[in-house]
């Protein structure tokens, strides 16, 4: 594959892993009144280097699984 393509595949899947996470988060404390969380606190966080390749791997993993569920959904309902 382009080193381009890589490179764009795995920053899209993080951002889509990053927003899934951000979305079940934020609807999580609209339900338990918890306090909203930053968009930024999820797709990088601050401290240590190992925090922040930690979220990115967690980023990348619930990424491969929206990504997934939405292929999955997308031939159930088109059959």
């Amino acid at each position: 594959m382009d080193f381009i393509a890589l490179l764009s595949g795995r920053i899209l899947l993080e951002f889509l892993g990053a927003s899934t996470r951000f979305l079940y988060v934020n609807l999580a404390c609209l339900l338990n009144d918890n306090e909203f969380t930053t968009f930024s606190s999820i797709w990088s966080p601050t401290g240590n280097a190992t925090k922040k390749d930690e979220n990115s791997s967690r980023n990348h993993m619930i990424g491969v699984l929206s990504f997934g569920v939405m292929i999955f959904l997308l031939i159930i309902f088109n059959t």
